[in-house]
C-alpha cells in the first residue's frame, strides 16, 4: 500500500512538474514579444489619445444610450418587436430546459429499475422534445442575426442621411482630421457594432433569464441555499476578474484604427500608384506598409496574449471552482440539514435518488453555465464598449461639422536652447459660416477672407466681381489661396466672413486636373451625375450626346467600347488626354453659367484645348480657369494674380497677354 501511494504521489508530482514546464514555456517564448507590443501600445496611446474611451463607464452607458435611440428607434419598431420574440424564444428555452432536466433523470431511474418498456417510452418522448427545441433554438439563432441586420440598418441609414449631405464626405477628411478611415466607420466597424449589440442581448438576456427560473426550481428542491451558494460564488468569481481584466474595450478600439490605416496604406499604393512607379517608390511604400502590418501584428498578438492569462483564471474559477461548489449543492438533499426528511419521503430508494441527483444537477449545470456566461459576457461588453467608441465618435465629429468646428492636428516646433522640437498639437478651428451667401447671376466677393485648412489666413478680404461673359483667368505660387477660392465658390468651405455672391450649385462646374469616372456605362460618364432618366428629362438622347463626344474629339469611344451602355473601369480605359476631354464633355452636357477649370487640360494637346475652350465661349459660358499654359491666356478678359503675401490684384487682363 505504501510503495502505491508512494507511486501515485510521483505520478501526481510528475504531471503537476509537466504542467509547470508547459506554462513556463508559453511564458518564456511570448515575453519578448509582449514586451516589445506593451511599449509600443503604450507610444501609440500617447501619440493618437487612444487611452480615451473603450471602457465599460459611465461614458459608455451616455454614448450607447445615444446610439440605442437611433437603433430602436420607438416602441412599435420592427426592432422592438424581434427583442420581444427573441425574449419569449428564451423564456420558452429555459422552460423546456427545466423539462429536459426532469426527463433526462427519469430515463436514468428507468434504467436503474431496468424497466425496458418505460426506458423506451421515456426516450421517446425526449425524441418528440428535439422538433420544438430545434425550431425554438434556430428561431433564436435567426432572429438575432436578423436584430444585427436591422440594427446595422438604423445606424448607417443615420450615418448617411448626415455623412452623405452638404459635402460632409469631403469635409470630415479635409477639414477635419479626427477619423481618417471613415468608410471603415460606415462599414466593418459599424457591422461589427450592431453584431456586438445583438450578441450582448442574447448573451445577457438568456443567462439572466435561465438564473431566474433555474434558481426558482432548485430552490423547491434543494432549498434556496443551493442557488444561493452557486450564485454567490460566480458573484465572487465575478468581482476578481473584473478587476484582474484588462481594458479589451480599449485594446479593441485600437486594433480598429490600426487596422484602418494599414488599409488606408494599401489604397494609397492602388490610387497613386503610377506616381509611386514613376519616382520608384516600391522600397519606401514597402517598409511603411510592412511597418504598420508588424504593429498590427504585434497589438494582434498583444491581446491575445491578454486573453491566454484572462483564460486561465476564468477556467480556474468559472470552471473549476463551480464543479465544487456544484458538488456541495446536489449533495444537499442526502447529506444537508434536510436529509433526514428528504430520505424519509423517498423511502430511501436509491433510484429516487438516483433521478433527483441527475435531474438537480442538470438544473444546476444550467445555472452554473447561465451565471458564467453572465460572467464571461463582461469581455463582450468591453467589445461593445471598443466599437461603440468609435461609432460614436463619427456622430461627435459630424455633429461638429454641421456647427463648423473641425479639429485639425498640426505640427508646431519649439525651441529650447539650440534644440528644434517638432510636435503633433491638435487645433480646434471655428469656421462658422459667419459670412452670407446670396445667390445671384453674377459672382461677387465682398470682403471675403480666404484661409487655409488650418485656419491660416492666406487674404484678409478679397473683393472682385465677374459677371456671365468676364473671362476670368487666376495666377499666383502654390498655397496662395487659389484651392481656397474655389472651394468656397463651391460651397466645399464654410464662409467665415464678409459676404459671397454667387449662383446656385446646378450653375457651376468644377473640372480638376484628375476627373473623376464613376463605375458605369459610358453614358454615366458624359452626364454625370444626372441618371438616364434626368438626361432625358432635360429633353437630351444618345444622338445628342454623340454630338459632344465630337465636339471634345472622342465619338470614337462609342464604337470602340462597344456601345452607351457598356459598363468598364473607365480609370483604366480612358487615358490621361481622354479622361479630361470626357471631363469637358461633361462640362458642355450641364451647360452651366461658370465652369472652374483647374488644370485640367494639362494631359490635351494645344490645339483641341483651343477648339474646347472657343466652343465653351461661344455656349456662353462664362471660364474661370488656373492654368501655367500661356496659350490659354487669350481665351480670357480679366486676371486675378495672387502675390503670394496676402495681397492679390484684380483687373483686365494686360493687352500683350490676349494675343
Amino acid at each position: 500500500a505504501m510503495s502505491l501511494g508512494k507511486m501515485l504521489a510521483s505520478s501526481n508530482s510528475a504531471k503537476l512538474g509537466g504542467v509547470v514546464a508547459v506554462v513556463l514555456l508559453l511564458w518564456g517564448s511570448t515575453k519578448q514579444d509582449r514586451g516589445e507590443t506593451k511599449r509600443k501600445f503604450a507610444k501609440t496611446n500617447r501619440q493618437k489619445g487612444r487611452s480615451k474611451g473603450g471602457n465599460v463607464d459611465a461614458q459608455f452607458i451616455e454614448k450607447i444610450k445615444q446610439l440605442l435611440k437611433v437603433a430602436v428607434p420607438s416602441y412599435s419598431s420592427k426592432e422592438f418587436k424581434y427583442l420581444i420574440i427573441l425574449t419569449l424564444l428564451l423564456v420558452l428555452r429555459t422552460q423546456m430546459s427545466i423539462w429536459l432536466a426532469d426527463v433526462n433523470g427519469k430515463i436514468v431511474k428507468s434504467i436503474v429499475e431496468k424497466n425496458f418498456n418505460l426506458f423506451l417510452y421515456r426516450v421517446f418522448n425526449l425524441m418528440l422534445f428535439s422538433i420544438p427545441s430545434s425550431a425554438v433554438n434556430s428561431g433564436m439563432d435567426y432572429f438575432s442575426k436578423l436584430l444585427s441586420v436591422s440594427f446595422r440598418e438604423r445606424i448607417t441609414d443615420y450615418f448617411h442621411e448626415s455623412y452623405l449631405q452638404r459635402m460632409f464626405y469631403y469635409k470630415i477628411c479635409n477639414l477635419d482630421s479626427r477619423i481618417q478611415n471613415p468608410d471603415q466607420r460606415l462599414t466593418q466597424d459599424a457591422d461589427k457594432w450592431a453584431h456586438s449589440l445583438s450578441s450582448l442581448y442574447l448573451n445577457i438576456t438568456k443567462p439572466v433569464l435561465d438564473i431566474i427560473l433555474f434558481s426558482k426550481k432548485l430552490a423547491e428542491l434543494v432549498g434556496w441555499e443551493g442557488p444561493a451558494l452557486t450564485i454567490g460564488w460566480y458573484f465572487v468569481s465575478g468581482i476578481i476578474i473584473r478587476l484582474i481584466s484588462p481594458s479589451f474595450g480599449q485594446l479593441t478600439a485600437a486594433e480598429q484604427k490600426i487596422e484602418g490605416e494599414y488599409r488606408s496604406k494599401h489604397t494609397d499604393l492602388l490610387n497613386h500608384a503610377e506616381e509611386i512607379a514613376f519616382y520608384n517608390g516600391s522600397d519606401w511604400e514597402k517598409k511603411h506598409i510592412n511597418d504598420k502590418f508588424i504593429e498590427l501584428i504585434n497589438h494582434i498578438k498583444f491581446i491575445l496574449y491578454k486573453r491566454f492569462l484572462m483564460g486561465i483564471f476564468d477556467s480556474m474559477l468559472v470552471k473549476y471552482g463551480a464543479v465544487l461548489v456544484g458538488y456541495t449543492v446536489v449533495g444537499l438533499p442526502v447529506f444537508g440539514p434536510g436529509s433526514e426528511a428528504y430520505l424519509k419521503s423517498i423511502g430511501n430508494d436509491p433510484t429516487q435518488i438516483t433521478k433527483d441527483y441527475v435531474r438537480n444537477s442538470s438544473l444546476l449545470i444550467n445555472l452554473a453555465k447561465a451565471i458564467g456566461r453572465i460572467v464571461v459576457s463582461y469581455k463582450d461588453l468591453q467589445n461593445l464598449a471598443g466599437y461603440t467608441t468609435l461609432i460614436h465618435e463619427m456622430d461627435e465629429v459630424l455633429a461638429d461639422l454641421k456647427s463648423g468646428k473641425f479639429h485639425r492636428t498640426q505640427v508646431t516646433q519649439q525651441v529650447e536652447g539650440d534644440q528644434v522640437t517638432s510636435k503633433a498639437v491638435t487645433k480646434i478651428n471655428d469656421m462658422t459660416n459667419k459670412g452670407e451667401i446670396i445667390y445671384a447671376d453674377n459672382l461677387k466677393f465682398v470682403d471675403v477672407p480666404i484661409l487655409s485648412p488650418n485656419g491660416d489666413i492666406l487674404v484678409p478680404k478679397m473683393n472682385f466681381e465677374i459677371k456671365p461673359g468676364m473671362n476670368l483667368m487666376i495666377t499666383g505660387p502654390n498655397g496662395c489661396g487659389k484651392s481656397s477660392l474655389f472651394r468656397i465658390m463651391g460651397e466645399l468651405w464654410p464662409l467665415t466672413g464678409g459676404t459671397v455672391y454667387k449662383p446656385s450649385q446646378d450653375k457651376i462646374f468644377y473640372i480638376p486636373q484628375r476627373p473623376y469616372l464613376p463605375n458605369g456605362t459610358l453614358r454615366d460618364q458624359l452626364i454625370y451625375p444626372h441618371t438616364p432618366e434626368e438626361c432625358k428629362d432635360r429633353g437630351q438622347n444618345d444622338q445628342d450626346l454623340f454630338k459632344i463626344l465630337e465636339v471634345v474629339k472622342l465619338a470614337y469611344l462609342v464604337d470602340r467600347e462597344g456601345g452607351w451602355d457598356k459598363e468598364n473601369d473607365w480609370n483604366d480605359v480612358l487615358s490621361g488626354g481622354e479622361k479630361q476631354r470626357m471631363a469637358m464633355g461633361r462640362l458642355i452636357y450641364h451647360k452651366p453659367n461658370y465652369a472652374i477649370l483647374d488644370e485640367c487640360t494639362s494631359a490635351v494637346s494645344i490645339d483641341v484645348e483651343g477648339l474646347l475652350y472657343s466652343h465653351m465661349k461661344n455656349s456662353g459660358i462664362t471660364l474661370i480657369t488656373v492654368s501655367h499654359r500661356d496659350t490659354l491666356w487669350k481665351y480670357h478678359e480679366f486676371l486675378l494674380k495672387f502675390k503670394g503675401d496676402k495681397d492679390y490684384e484684380f483687373g483686365p487682363m494686360p493687352e500683350d497677354r490676349r494675343k
